[in-house]
């Protein structure tokens, strides 16, 4: 039986060691830059330089993808014309899911000491066909005006026009309140309104996205090697001078979350003058809520003011699977493809996503076999991060102290992604696919909360002397695995 709550005030005491996590600095603490970073289920389906502050966007204002007048449609998605791209069914599924995991209950504000307030919660899902090209497209975002969760409505070009996105502000939060800055311009008569959460290392796609990009420009080599030198202040590089090769500091930012790996790759990126261009690429292709902005060039730290929303990182990671095909086309009517990037970035990037090693948000496999947190995605944990005499995950100092071949054993897919994690951020994003035997699905999912480090659930047992610590509610992998349901349900109706 899992131990019942003990009050906020224990909660508070059992949860001091989560505030500086293992290898955290005091700078990571405060809640700017740290990436904390086989299921019981029942299935219902049988096996078988510096960046302008205030981008301008591409797609128009307050005018809808037919032509019309944007109206207050309530989050009812738009049809799509002749698309075979389900924006209806799914998206309902996925409100629905994000409803039943109650965010607003039982989660303590460890600052506070007393329950949250209603969180911000964004997420999306791209369902993939058999040829790898999208389906079905849901958004769906909670919050204190959405309590129940409210529908994005989901053009032909698999986007939005119909939110008004605001960049996260922590203190407009606490006080009940929108954000006042806006992400896009041109968003004021939009049906839904909403705040997005502050993406923490999920950013990392965006920047490992610029690194691959300048290789295929020729701008930079995998094999280059950098230097870096960093104080716990601005990159966590503790003040050493390090020297990799591009490949390794591309592995550490993704499958470790390392900062000083960030902060050098973005810092070469500003040296080669393309952070600017690669804001203009996420524009032009429609992907407008994906801002790096507000960086230092110098150290490639400062990474507050950049902004990503579920829709268009999972659209982002549509790109990186390699589809086939058009994608979706700009609002110009350009086609846009996987040819973002070369074939070879592609699979480099999705390789490293699926060699991740913080597996403890939508999934929980690092922590096999516990009874908290839930579950979540069954994904299989990569064997690099497995201690051969006794099954157990270590991750760049991480200990989560258990024997994770029992759910390797039982896994039903592989999980390619990217946690985030600060005091007010957690997310996830990624691709699942199913490995042999198991329910078939193949799709993109990606989660941002502002459930971060100072927030736990009410009835979270101690964490066991020496592990790494939950630092996730376990409502986040409540919801991946409902969403993981659907979808096997899904493709068995198909």
């Amino acid at each position: 039986m899992r131990r019942q709550g003990t009050g906020p005030r224990r909660v508070i005491a059992a949860a001091l060691a989560v505030i500086l996590l293992p290898g955290m600095t005091a700078c990571e603490a405060t809640g700017t830059q740290r990436d904390a970073g086989g299921s019981a289920r029942e299935k219902a389906a049988p096996r078988t330089k510096t960046v302008s502050a205030t981008p301008t966007p591409t797609d128009a204002p307050r005018r809808d993808e037919r032509g019309g007048r944007a109206g207050r449609d309530r989050g009812m998605p738009v049809p799509d014309s002749g698309s075979a791209v389900d924006t209806t069914r799914l998206a309902a599924q996925l409100q629905q899911a994000l409803d039943e995991q109650r965010f607003g209950e039982g989660i303590v504000d460890l600052t506070l000491d007393r329950r949250t307030a209603m969180p911000n919660v964004d997420v999306a899902v791209i369902e993939l066909d058999a040829s790898g090209r999208p389906s079905a497209v849901a958004n769906a975002v909670m919050s204190a005006d959405h309590p129940h969760g409210a529908v994005v409505p989901i053009g032909e070009n698999l986007g939005t026009t119909k939110v008004r996105w605001r960049r996260w502000d922590i203190n407009a939060w606490e006080a009940g309140r929108a954000g006042t800055e806006d992400v896009v311009r041109g968003r004021e008569d939009a049906p839904l309104e909403f705040m997005s959460p502050y993406p923490a290392s999920v950013v990392k796609l965006m920047v490992g996205f610029g690194v691959l990009r300048a290789v295929d420009r020729g701008q930079l080599s995998l094999d280059d090697r950098l230097s870096y030198t960093g104080t716990p202040e601005n990159c966590a590089a503790r003040g050493e001078k390090l020297t990799r090769d591009v490949r390794d500091w591309f592995d550490r930012m993704i499958t470790v979350s390392d900062n000083a790996a960030t902060c050098v790759l973005l810092a070469r990126l500003h040296d080669l003058e393309t952070v600017e261009p690669l804001n203009a690429t996420f524009r032009r292709v429609g992907l407008t809520t994906l801002q790096v902005r507000g960086t230092d060039p110098e150290t490639g730290g400062w990474w507050l003011d950049m902004n990503m929303s579920a829709l268009d990182t999972a659209r982002l990671l549509l790109v990186l699977s390699g589809a086939p095909g058009t994608l979706w086309r700009t609002r110009e009517g350009a086609a846009v493809t996987a040819d973002l990037l070369s074939p070879s970035s592609r699979a480099f990037f999705t390789r490293t996503l699926g060699q991740q090693g913080l597996n403890h948000a939508l999934s929980t496999s690092n922590w096999c076999g516990r009874e908290y947190p839930a579950s979540g995605i069954p994904q299989r944990v990569p064997e690099r991060w497995i201690r051969r005499t006794d099954g157990t995950v270590t991750v760049d100092g991480r200990a989560y102290r258990q024997d994770v071949r029992p759910c390797n054993r039982r896994a039903e897919v592989t999980f390619a992604h990217k946690t985030g994690l600060s005091m007010e951020a957690a997310a996830d994003v990624g691709i699942v696919r199913s490995l042999p035997g198991a329910p078939e699905r193949h799709y993109i999912v990606a989660v941002f909360t502002n459930l971060g480090q100072r927030f736990t659930d009410a009835d979270k047992p101690a964490d066991p002397p020496g592990t790494y610590p939950v630092a996730y509610t376990e409502k986040i992998a409540k919801l991946g695995d409902r969403i993981d349901t659907i979808m096997i349900e899904r493709h068995a109706s198909h």
